[in-house]
């Protein structure tokens, strides 16, 4: 059963960027191409996120006005109340997925990284952060850092994203159990 509802519970990805998985493959980036590819990357990566979010933001807002407008009377006899009460609970079900899709995901700080924001905000001061960033930029490491940004934020969002399709079933099955039962009580 805790299988079942596994998809519910919130998980960290379980590392942050400023940790090389394996020695890197390739020479040092030095004219900054591969970091400007990477961080290109990222951009796209946080445009769905964003995308995903807004999308989950709209169907939190679809799933109150179609409960507010279609649920208004609760209803008299069995078949209608099963309908009521199958369409309430499939459109709290999308209201919850919904909700947790916008919520954040917060990957593990290294403490060593200078692309991700949380070991960003690990550091002392601009003075630190300004000092990693320019060791790692002189060292021409940016670009694995962002790969590994770029892989953990392409988890998240494929788990934001299956999280929305779920949420959308449950938000289309509950408009569907609603509609009849919003014309039995007109």
């Amino acid at each position: 059963m805790s299988r079942l509802f596994a998809f519910l519970l919130p998980r960290k990805p379980p590392i942050s960027t400023g940790a090389a998985p394996t020695p890197r493959a390739l020479p040092p980036d030095t004219d900054g191409s591969m970091t400007m590819m990477a961080k290109g990357v990222n951009d796209v990566l946080n445009y769905y996120v964003q995308l995903t979010d807004t999308k989950a933001s709209i169907f939190i807002a679809g799933s109150v006005a179609a409960a507010s407008f279609l649920l208004m009377h609760f209803p008299e006899g069995v078949q209608a109340r099963a309908l009521y009460f199958t369409s309430a609970a499939s459109l709290g079900v999308a209201l919850v997925l919904a909700t947790l899709v916008i919520l954040p995901r917060l990957p593990m700080r290294s403490g060593r990284g200078c692309v991700f924001w949380g070991d960003i905000a690990d550091c002392a001061d601009a003075a630190a952060y300004r000092d990693r960033f320019g060791a790692a930029a002189a060292s021409g490491i940016l670009d694995e850092e962002y790969a590994v940004l770029n892989f953990y934020t392409a988890r998240i969002l494929e788990r934001k994203i299956r999280i929305l399709r779920r949420g959308i079933l449950f938000f289309l099955t509950g408009v569907l159990m609603a509609i009849p039962h919003h014309l039995m009580n007109q």
